[in-house]
């Protein structure tokens, strides 16, 4: 019999054959092509490039970030897009102000983070917590706004093909390319909030790009220093017990990145990027589970205003793009390290995610190699086609001591946990097909195939076919079903990750609790529909989708007793991370544009209908029931505009039903926040060539939300504030 690792080596074996095979008899078909003329009924793109024209796509462009600046987070804008909030990973609440980019109500979990094609994980080295949270920003500000070139935001069944974690959506943030003249610019920018106990930000970005032999070899190179300081402690409204919640805190961003392109030959670029960032915080006073008591703290309320964690994170990527007689190859090789290090906090109980020290910050260190090949081959077989065939390999490793502790100097716990505690390992070998197929003239259809395995969740097959069917000269109808998959993350893989409660955080009818991580546990995975109607004529685009995502195998801490240890001389429940069978999430996205030359007016909106934890009953994160945005773009000369911003976020219900025994007894709060607007204005002014400013005004009626747990508003929506830009470019 074969072991497990030999059937999925054979697998993936069996699977390059097939692809080998294939490429083999595309290459042959194509020789014998090119001895006779042949006449191509049209010109088919690649089926990535296909699958980018899904109405479940969006791209934000380089001006579009200029006229409606970010405050620090590219966040701030991709929240505008159809179909996309900023949630915690949870519907808790807890981290309420750590709210990260959510796509289609699946969670900032299954929101993966590209920078140039290259997935970015560092959160993954950030503690996850029992209920599903992270004390963690997210991977969305690595790259400062004046170095994006664009932004595309892929959603459902055009993010699958995508991999581990593009279950909910993918955020490809595309750099500004390297150019064969000399070119550069510097930025500095100002926001200012009206209510002064508000944190402030100031940001001077610089880039420049140039050759330094022309033709063959260039360069680019991107820096930026941007700080937003943290609310004040007493920002937030004192409650009927007491105690006030934290509010948001601040952020400290140092980033450099170099590349060099290096034209090989007339078909052949090669590309180095290396680059180091630096994330530190300024506390102001959140903790997890007691998000009150920095109040009555001594540690806590001694560190506001100071840094408590700080994120390291290095890159480097070597990428050869080859453009050949039968296609086109990309082979990348890159390697990232982040280096998170925090205080320490606790992981029992109410101090779960509570820092518990002022003097001792260790450190976590999680190392990601990748290794991908992709060729793109057209060929004339049948109809005219486009192949794509690649193949990934990709090596997680965690070294994590401060979050590993629990249960040290107890033999029984220890026998749970074996004797490597800290260190954690994830490895996915992964290959994919695809091919887009012009069937007819009007009807391309986008067929792939992706296999997945996990060293230890085991393999997955993960099918997709996406269709594009023209209508008549102004209708498209466009369609897509994905199968899309995300592997356990590190710690609910790691049998030596223990949690603890004596009571309070347990399952309803339990006490004394020991959540400890599951090796076995199955993959995530998500089957993703969207259906809709695009319409385009002379100054109308608009569109129509509804989607919906069938969740299977969420992870979650389970409520099963799996056993009793002895630890700390009482006995205690043995519980683990586990699948639970289906959740499920669906809606509608609508846009409409219109553009009259000098003046846009684009529109969209987003209707989420369920989303929802069928074990629990529960939403699977806080979003509003509908969301609306509009913008309008006036130019009023070649040298000014005026931009008008306008968003509309329905009611937030939270959880309705209680799933700790602490909740059981107390209840929670389950009023749902009301509908509130955000409408903001900005001008922007050419003053030459190089030399162009902005000014603005966020949250024009003071639509302040200010944080209160005790009445479900759980984050804080910054009041009226006024910003500026200086701009010079060459």
């Amino acid at each position: 019999m074969f072991s497990k690792l030999e059937k999925n080596t054979l697998t993936i074996c069996i699977l390059a054959s097939i692809f080998a095979t294939t490429y083999t008899f595309a290459n042959d078909e194509q020789i014998e092509q090119q001895k006779k003329p042949v006449q191509l009924d049209a010109i088919v793109v690649t089926a990535e490039e296909q699958i980018k024209q899904s109405l479940g796509v969006s791209k934000i462009t380089a001006e579009d970030l200029e006229k409606t600046p970010v405050v620090n987070d590219i966040s701030e804008i991709i929240r505008r897009m159809p179909g996309v909030n900023l949630t915690g990973n949870s519907a808790t609440g807890q981290r309420g102000n750590n709210r990260q980019i959510d796509i289609r109500g699946m969670g900032p979990e299954n929101t993966l983070i590209l920078i140039d094609g290259k997935p970015v994980t560092s959160r993954n080295s950030v503690r996850y917590g029992w209920r599903g949270e992270r004390d963690t920003r997210g991977d969305s500000n690595w790259v400062p706004a004046d170095a994006i070139e664009s932004i595309e935001v892929l959603r459902g069944p055009a993010a699958a093909r995508y991999g581990n974690g593009a279950m909910g959506g993918v955020v490809n943030i595309i750099t500004k390319k390297v150019t064969n003249e000399t070119h550069g610019s510097v930025e500095v920018y100002t926001n200012q909030p009206e209510n002064r106990k508000e944190g402030d930000s100031s940001r001077v970005s610089a880039n420049l790009s140039g050759p330094i032999i022309r033709d063959v070899l260039s360069y680019r190179i991107y820096g930026n220093f941007n700080k937003t300081n943290g609310d004040a402690a007493d920002l937030n409204p004192v409650n009927s017990s007491g105690y006030r919640a934290a509010g948001k805190e601040g952020v400290e961003n140092k980033d450099i990145n170099a590349r060099l392109a290096w034209q090989v030959t007339d078909n052949q670029t090669l590309l180095l990027d290396v680059g180091a960032s630096r994330q530190g915080n300024d506390y102001a006073g959140d903790s997890q589970n007691s998000n009150l008591d920095f109040t009555t703290n001594a540690i806590l309320s001694s560190l506001i205003g100071t840094e408590t964690n700080t994120m390291y994170r290095t890159n480097y990527a070597l990428t050869h793009e080859g453009n050949w007689d039968w296609g086109k190859s990309k082979l990348l090789a890159s390697y990232d390290q982040t280096r998170n290090k925090r205080l320490a906090e606790g992981t029992a109980g109410a101090s779960e995610g509570r820092i518990n020290s002022i003097t001792d910050r260790p450190t976590s260190v999680l190392d990601t190699l990748r290794f991908s090949a992709e060729a793109n081959i057209p060929i004339e077989l049948w109809r005219p086609q486009n192949l794509t065939l690649g193949a990934e390999w990709v090596d997680e490793d965690f070294t994590d001591t401060a979050n590993t502790t629990q249960g040290t100097g107890d033999s029984v716990v220890e026998s749970l946990t074996g004797s490597n505690r800290s260190n954690m390992n994830s490895r996915i070998a992964s290959a994919y097909i695809e091919n887009n197929i012009k069937v007819t003239p009007t009807t391309d259809v986008v067929l792939a195939l992706r296999f997945d395995d996990h060293n230890k969740s085991g393999d997955n097959w993960s099918p997709s076919l996406n269709l594009t069917q023209k209508l008549g000269d102004y209708f498209t109808l466009k369609g897509g079903v994905a199968k899309a998959y995300k592997a356990p993350n590190l710690y609910q893989n790691a049998e030596g990750y223990l949690l603890a409660t004596s009571g309070n955080g347990c399952p309803i009818g339990l006490s004394r609790c020991l959540l400890q991580g599951n090796a076995d546990l199955k993959p995530e995975t998500s089957v993703n529909k969207e259906i809709g109607i695009q319409f385009e004529k002379d100054i109308v685009t608009a569109s129509l989708a509804w989607f919906r995502n069938d969740y299977k195998n969420k992870i979650t801490s389970g409520d099963t007793v799996y056993g009793q240890v002895q630890y700390n001389g009482a006995t205690w429940n043995l519980l683990k991370w586990v699948n639970i069978p289906e959740a499920l999430v669906q809606g509608l996205e609508g846009s409409i544009s219109l553009d009259w030359g000098n003046i846009t007016w684009t529109n969209n909106f987003t209707w989420m209908k369920d989303s929802i934890n069928k074990r629990t009953g529960n939403p699977l994160s806080i979003v509003p029931n509908y969301t609306i945005n509009s913008i309008l773009n006036y130019e009023i000369t070649d040298k000014a505009d005026v931009n008008f911003v306008y968003t509309q976020y329905g009611r937030q219900k939270p959880r309705q039903f209680s799933e700790t025994a602490l909740e059981n007894r107390t209840g929670i709060v389950t009023t749902a926040i009301k509908s509130y607007s955000l409408v903001g204005i900005n001008f922007g002014y050419k003053f030459n060539q190089n030399f162009s400013g902005r000014l603005g005004v966020s949250n024009l009626f003071d639509e302040q939300k200010l944080r209160d747990t005790t009445v479900n508003q759980t984050y804080n929506e910054p009041g009226r504030a006024y910003y500026a830009s200086l701009k010079y470019q060459f």
